[in-house]
């Protein structure tokens, strides 16, 4: 019998995050048919990502590899970018090992030809304060342009350099068409769509029978404007809808979250800070409102945005970016908070046009789906194994 394809799929650290959910249904999809191995630090809790991602694995179904940080990067969830260059430099040394690398995080540099998946832009420095305008305000003195961002940045390369040339020899898998049109432009690089899926199965609930509110999910940080969601529903409220609001996601003790804690105490009769929600809570909690909505412009996909329209919410979101993908109708876009008062005010004073609006989202939630996921993943990789077992056909897949 001829062996199994040695495969290694890497990953940061596997939380509870949007750029997870690709990692794990990637092993799911080639768990039976290669010789899977998740590189990435940190523990793997299979009981608890089986319950958040909807996966089904079991002791023996993948090996775990663990990079192990310096003292002083352990413990903390900053310093992405340190973290990621200890990570790549073990990813560099595994690679001879491996017939395929598989980076499902963003582009990386294997030393060979390998797949990457981009989940953001992270890794466009120029692009960081342009992508996410609210850096400027709340952490412009560590991502901004300045003396101390370039040492960060020396740092980073002297533990391993990514090559600017290498990971533009893999083959890449975007998020979006979004994020696909970013990538040819910015390096002329063609990928692949393929959309992260939505695992959970959501009851059906009539939308009659929800509360009358909205639902915001995702952690509780800068680029993800919660206070401008705060401030967007105030003012809806203020036009004589008592909707109230609903924030699911992890708040740690940052200026920003502070910021958000004391929006969230003046209007407390309202707004409710839920924290980090999985499970049947989570469930229950989206498919009991009838609203959902999401504020950060220039989002790659937004897997928060395609839970809530898979849960039966009506979502509102930014009109640029990926997230157009998922909820594309006009009357649900927005391009400042003045925007979204307005077609939140116009939709929520019209049931007849709420039912012709979520109609129009169910019909691509398909699109999202684990099925459509995994077919495109395991043609993905079949296709890239049979190339690099005939090298003249990858060569001109190039």
């Amino acid at each position: 019998m001829k062996p199994k394809v040695k495969v290694a799929i890497v990953h940061p650290q596997l939380g509870f995050g949007g750029s997870e959910s690709p990692a794990l249904w990637t092993i799911e999809a080639l768990k039976v048919d290669y010789d899977v191995t998740l590189i990435s630090a940190g523990e793997v809790d299979l009981e608890r990502l089986n319950a958040y991602y909807g996966t089904g694995f079991r002791a023996g179904d993948f090996t775990h590899r663990r990079v192990e940080f310096p003292a002083g990067l352990r413990g903390t969830n900053k310093f992405a970018g340190l973290k990621g260059r200890f990570l790549l430099r073990y990813v560099r040394r595994a690679a001879p090992e491996f017939d395929l690398m598989i980076s499902a995080y963003g582009p990386m540099d294997f030393g060979k030809p390998g797949i990457q998946m981009i989940a953001d832009f992270s890794f466009v420095e120029d692009w960081r304060l342009d992508l996410n305008p609210s850096f400027r305000t709340w952490k412009n003195w560590f991502y901004g342009r300045t003396l101390l961002r370039d040492v960060y940045l020396g740092l980073c390369d002297g533990v391993a350099r990514q090559h600017s040339e290498a990971w533009k020899q893999n083959l890449t898998l975007a998020n979006s068409y979004w994020s696909a049109k970013r990538l040819l432009e910015k390096y002329g690089i063609p990928s692949q769509v393929v959309y992260p899926p939505v695992a959970i199965e959501f009851p059906a609930v009539p939308f009659a029978e929800r509360d009358y509110g909205f639902v915001c999910l995702g952690r509780v940080a800068p680029e993800k404007c919660v206070h401008s969601i705060i401030t967007i529903l105030q003012k809806v409220r203020e036009r004589g809808h008592d909707v109230h609001l609903h924030i699911l996601g992890g708040i740690d003790s940052s200026d920003y979250a502070r910021k958000v804690r004391g929006l969230a105490e003046r209007f407390r009769e309202w707004v409710h800070l839920e924290g980090w929600v999985q499970g049947e809570k989570k469930i229950k909690m989206l498919t009991g409102h009838r609203f959902g909505i999401h504020a950060r412009p220039n989002e790659p996909f937004g897997i928060a945005v395609a839970e809530m329209v898979r849960a039966g919410c009506l979502v509102f979101v930014p009109d640029e970016g990926g997230q157009k993908e998922i909820v594309s109708d006009p009357a649900l876009t927005f391009r400042d908070e003045a925007e979204a008062v307005e077609k939140i005010h116009a939709a929520l004073g019209n049931e007849t046009r709420q039912a012709e609006l979520l109609e129009g989202l169910r019909r691509g939630v398909n699109l999202f789906s684990v099925k459509s996921f995994v077919a495109a993943i395991q043609r993905v990789v079949g296709e890239f194994v049979e190339r690099q077992d005939h090298p003249q056909a990858l060569r001109n897949a190039r």
